[in-house]
């Protein structure tokens, strides 16, 4: 078989694996040649001086006097290795070249080090100009700060009464600064000096050079063949380095041209095996090129766009069956998933796949993604709206039930700290006002720390799908303010539960209407269908009047009312009140727990519902672009 046939079968049958389709490709024209190709490499020492600060420390090196004098004297130096006087950094080079003449092409800019020798200069510290010593910003010099108990008078202001039961006002000396006013500044014992820092105390600032080398490589190439394929400039030039790989007989040449003033110049000539075929298909003619040793693709002339396109097209056209069938073809799929995530891949590198077919695969992919967005949202902003009332009804009920269950404790509501106000609790826990739960108040830090740690870690496993770092922080900020609130008022109403009567029997009736009232909502809310939710309705309003008038008459045999109430419908008043009264403390918390429910409970209850839709097209790729896949 020759080598044309041997290409058309492998094009035809990888084509069928990748497409889905047969590609009926005719290759003919076979023309191969044999480039000899001339490379003149080398590399050009390059030496630099770079400074280095080290504050007050003193480094090893040759000592040089000032900083002014050492970079001097590190220049004059690296003239020396410049001009070859000294050729430290070319016996360097050397080292890494080697006797292969193929073995030094692929060397590329190369890193020498630094020169075993340093030069160290020292400056006056412009701090303290050489004391080691600079003013006290604590006390601004003076040795001593105004006491902060008495505020600098030396007096405190007492007040007593005495045996006659009279208030009596007088001063005593502060016992802080014994009537002084002054306290010895902390900062500096009292002298005024503190070290300077810029310096650590020594008075003078320290600089290295040092002088570093490096080898920047120049590459030139020509074509000796007058008889050559046009793109194997284009090749030559993509393929780089690893063009050593794909040439034979090379041979080293002498080079007597100066080469951008390289230190270092080496030559060799090559060749370069070419082949290339017309390829016919669809009526269509496109070129295929191959180059080096191993025949390796440089241009595959888009072959393979009639039989992607003849699927890719059908993406995003409406038909569900067509876009599985679509997305599971490997070609199509390569393509999209190198594309997301910023890939290269042989398919395009290599022009099997032109350019214009992978944007139309992709712009069609896009528009499938934009369809499903649009698909899975329909009906969220009336859904979260629901469930926002749905959530407030609910929270609001309970509340309104602990309220009835212990009305006396409505007068507490009015002095507790509301969440709009809650951050101040968090200021005065940083800055130790106060112990929490008694404990220490140094406990506070490791306590708050530990709190918003444990929900930063909590996130990401608690959130339905993948979380940015900005979005996972201000969450972890918001939801520890929020929750903290929600527990601490927790802890406070099951503590005023526990130092108020309770009166279960009003919570009975005032949480049966409560709750009919919220079947009624959910009846009418509930069913999809109109005429189900009139019924539902109705069955719910018919509930609530069966359920008030059991009450009533379990109320007359028993009489679990209290006598003082002349009928069901007054004790009913009553019993609300409290829970009437109770709701304008808590109503921002109520909505804002309400909302917060809702929006978590409404979107995860979407994203499964997209998952589960989006997985049916058994394509991983397609669940992380709409940010499904955790």
């Amino acid at each position: 078989m020759s080598k044309l046939e041997q290409f058309q079968d492998f094009i035809r049958s990888n084509g069928k694996e990748l497409t889905g389709v047969n590609v009926p490709v005719v290759l003919s024209d076979e023309s191969a040649k044999t480039t000899n190709v001339k490379f003149h490499f080398g590399w050009t020492i390059e030496i630099g001086v770079t400074k280095h600060e080290h504050g007050g420390y003193c480094p090893s090196g040759i000592q040089s006097g000032s900083s002014s004098q050492a970079c001097d004297c590190a220049h004059n130096k690296a003239k020396e290795y410049v001009s070859g006087q000294n050729g430290f950094f070319n016996e360097t080079f050397k080292k890494i070249l080697t006797a292969d003449v193929a073995k030094n092409f692929i060397i590329k800019d190369t890193n020498l080090g630094s020169a075993p020798d340093s030069y160290v200069g020292e400056d006056i510290c412009h701090i303290c100009n050489g004391r080691g010593k600079c003013s006290c910003s604590s006390c601004n010099g003076n040795g001593s700060t105004s006491c902060t108990s008495c505020n600098g008078s030396g007096r405190h202001h007492v007040t007593r009464q005495d045996h006659n039961n009279r208030t009596v006002y007088t001063t005593e000396s502060c016992s802080s600064c014994y009537g002084s006013g002054t306290k010895t500044c902390y900062t500096c014992n009292g002298s005024g000096q503190v070290t300077c820092k810029t310096c650590d105390g020594g008075g003078y600032l320290y600089y290295s050079y040092t002088i570093d080398g490096d080898a920047k490589r120049s590459t030139k190439w020509f074509i000796n063949s007058p008889d050559y394929h046009q793109w194997i400039t284009d090749y030559v030039t993509n393929a780089g380095f690893n063009i050593i790989n794909n040439i034979s007989d090379v041979n080293e040449i002498d080079v007597t041209e100066a080469l951008n003033g390289c230190t270092f110049i080496y030559g060799f000539t090559a060749n370069l095996p070419t082949l290339q075929y017309t390829a016919t298909i669809d009526n269509t003619d496109t070129t295929l090129c191959f180059a080096g040793t191993n025949n390796v693709t440089h241009n595959a002339g888009g072959v393979y766009d009639p039989a992607v396109w003849k699927n890719a097209k059908k993406l995003a056209a409406g038909d569900k069956d067509d876009d599985k069938k679509a997305l599971a073809i490997p070609a199509i799929k390569n393509i999209i998933e190198a594309h997301e995530t910023k890939t290269k891949i042989a398919l395009l590198t290599e022009n099997w796949v032109s350019k214009d077919i992978k944007e139309a695969v992709i712009s069609n992919y896009q528009s499938l993604v934009s369809q499903l967005k649009k698909d899975n949202n329909q009906g969220f902003a009336w859904q979260l709206l629901k469930g926002i009332v749905n959530w407030g009804l609910i929270l609001a009920m309970v509340a309104m039930c602990f309220a009835m269950l212990a009305p006396e404790m409505i007068y507490d509501a009015e002095y507790r700290s509301g969440l709009l106000s809650h951050y101040q609790f968090f200021i005065d826990l940083l800055l130790a006002r106060f112990g929490l739960y008694g404990l220490p108040t140094w406990s506070n830090y490791p306590i708050v720390l530990a709190w918003f740690w444990g929900l930063y870690v909590a996130i990401p496993k608690l959130y339905w799908k993948q979380i940015s770092q900005p979005k996972r922080l201000g969450l972890t900020v918001l939801s520890g303010y929020v929750v903290s609130y929600f527990l601490l008022n927790l802890v406070a109403i099951l503590f005023t539960l526990s130092h108020y009567p309770l009166l279960p029997t009003n919570m009975l009736v005032g949480g049966g209407l409560l709750l009919s009232l919220y079947l009624v909502f959910a009846g009418f809310l509930g069913p999809k269908k109109w005429y189900f939710k009139i019924l539902a309705g109705l069955a719910a309003v018919a509930g609530v009047a069966a359920l008030q008038f059991g009450l009533e008459t379990v109320s007359s045999q028993v009489q679990f009312i209290p006598e003082h109430y002349s009928n069901y419908s007054r004790y009913l008043g009553a019993a609300l009140d409290p829970a009437i009264q109770y709701m304008p403390f808590i109503y921002i918390e109520i909505a804002v727990l309400a909302v917060a429910t809702g929006i978590i409970t409404t979107r995860r209850r979407f994203w499964i519902k997209a998952k589960t839709a989006v997985s049916e097209y058994d394509c991983a790729v397609l669940l992380k672009s709409l940010k499904l896949d955790k």
